[in-house]
């Protein structure tokens, strides 16, 4: 099957984020519908993974769209949707919607009361309200019962309006490096005017992730306003989110910006509309690599994934930051070969490893895993082997065992359990704290073989010898039971 180079799951998740907001969903009531749950439609809309393709047909009707729409995550050209589409909604899909309509059907009859009690509340009470809204002011005026941290935690259920104005109220100061957990779910326009009143102290890596959803014209003001201060990092941030013309115009800008010795463009042309540098020569490509923060060396892969060939890639890994080698090698997956691969995990930081892991997982040979084992933090070993599974020999665990950090071995031993034979069972023994000895015989007593139960017998801390010893039970020859009484006594 092609490879689909263009295909971006942040972008996906961008648009089914808007049109959710558009069809009037909250993600708990989209879920709902759906019959799923709220946490699979936030993965959606953050672009950690993809809906399953049985339930995009009902996506894209439940957004009033098309299921080509949704995946070309175009925000901007939504395509006429016939209307046959939606009259195959069964009956069983329509009451998931009726408690948000009961809901906001429910205040309406208790209006005329409500609005009498507000307006005889603030002749009673109005200098107690004064002096508690005081208290609870902090900087800036802002009231600090609760942060953009616990908003967002709330945000699945929350009715649009309410929340964008309580987004409105705390996205501010420090509150901002929180924002993009927030950019699902608030209106593309409150998000807007949220980055245009703080774009000055947003970092760039923030505004990117916020890019996917923001509106087209909040993009290119920001793009204009990166190109009149020169600022190539977010140029660069920006481009994969623009439309053709823009990104034409940021890549020669940038190419002015990068030295003078890049070479204006053979023909006056933009960009293609795909945002993938196709107008740019070699050696433009190469100086914006050059020229970019090895932190933006994955977006910029993005951009230029349609063209990307070996040397490229090289110059990829090399100009990229340890920390964000996952990432890179997602936008470099379909143009991986053997030899890059061993690079990537080269230039990954041994904290980033389990990571990186995830994304090759398929890629890597036996050799290569035990590469990414000798260079992986000991209390990430876990991580790295439920991100290898499914690819590991019994080489591969004895190596884990002896590169595990002693406080993570029992979390690592959970993992590899179905793989543990009685050679591992005895590194483990090895491995393990004596007095914890008990706990190792609760997770690998049914496949231990007599070897490993005198093993373990003899390497077990005299305090919690009694303790493993009934823990043993029947496992004890009529001889154990005599050598361990006497230990004991």
């Amino acid at each position: 099957m092609e490879n689909n180079v263009g295909f971006d799951m942040e972008k996906c998740g961008a648009l089914i984020s808007r049109l959710r907001k558009q069809a009037g969903y909250t993600q708990a009531g989209l879920a709902q519908r759906l019959g799923i749950s709220y946490q699979a439609v936030s993965s959606w809309e953050r672009g950690a993974s993809m809906p399953d393709i049985g339930k995009l047909r009902d996506l894209a009707a439940a957004l009033n769209t098309t299921v080509d729409h949704i995946l070309s995550g175009d925000a901007y050209e939504a395509p006429a949707v016939p209307a046959v589409q939606f009259e195959k909604e069964t009956p069983a899909q329509m009451p998931a919607i009726v408690p948000e309509a009961a809901q906001r059907e429910e205040p309406r009859q208790e209006e005329p009361e409500q609005e009498e009690t507000q307006q005889e509340e603030p002749e009673q009470k109005e200098p107690e309200q004064e002096e508690t809204a005081r208290e609870e002011t902090g900087k800036g005026g802002r009231k600090q019962r609760y942060d953009l941290t616990t908003l967002i935690s709330l945000a699945p259920f929350m009715d649009q309006e309410t929340l964008d104005r309580a987004a409105l109220e705390l996205a501010s100061g420090p509150e901002l490096k929180s924002l993009p957990g927030l950019a699902p779910f608030v209106s593309s326009k409150v998000l807007g005017e949220i980055v245009r009143q703080n774009a000055g102290s947003l970092p760039t890596g923030t505004l990117a992730a916020l890019a996917p959803f923001l509106e087209k014209d909040v993009l290119e003001e920001l793009a204009l306003r990166s190109e009149d201060e020169g600022n190539e990092k977010r140029m660069i941030a920006l481009a994969p989110f623009l439309p053709g013309k823009e990104v034409g115009r940021l890549f020669k800008k940038l190419k002015l910006k990068l030295g003078g010795f890049v070479r204006a463009f053979e023909d006056e042309k933009p960009a293609s509309s795909q945002g993938d540098g196709s107008d740019l020569t070699e050696g433009d490509v190469d100086a914006l690599i050059d020229g970019a923060d090895s932190e933006d060396i994955p977006r910029l892969a993005r951009m230029f994934a349609g063209r990307l060939d070996e040397r490229l890639c090289g110059k990829l890994i090399d100009a990229c930051e340890e920390e964000e080698i996952p990432r890179l090698a997602r936008e470099i997956s379909h143009r991986l070969s053997h030899d890059l691969v061993t690079r990537l995990i080269d230039a990954c930081d041994d904290e980033a490893m389990a990571k990186l892991a995830s994304e090759i997982r398929d890629m890597v040979d036996t050799e290569q895993i035990n590469r990414m084992i000798g260079a992986c933090d000991e209390e990430q070993i876990p991580r790295l082997a439920a991100a290898l599974e499914g690819r590991l020999d019994s080489g591969n665990i004895s190596r884990l065992i002896d590169a595990c950090d002693e406080d993570a071995l029992e979390g690592l031993t959970g993992v590899i359990l179905p793989l543990i034979d009685c050679g591992h069972i005895d590194r483990l023994i090895d491995a393990w704290d004596s007095e914890e000895l008990v706990s190792l015989w609760a997770l690998v007593g049914d496949k231990a073989s007599d070897e490993n139960v005198a093993h373990m017998l003899d390497a077990c801390d005299s305090d919690c010898l009694a303790e493993l010893a009934m823990a043993m039970g029947e496992r004890l020859s009529p001889r154990q039971v005599r050598e361990v009484f006497e230990k004991l006594m």
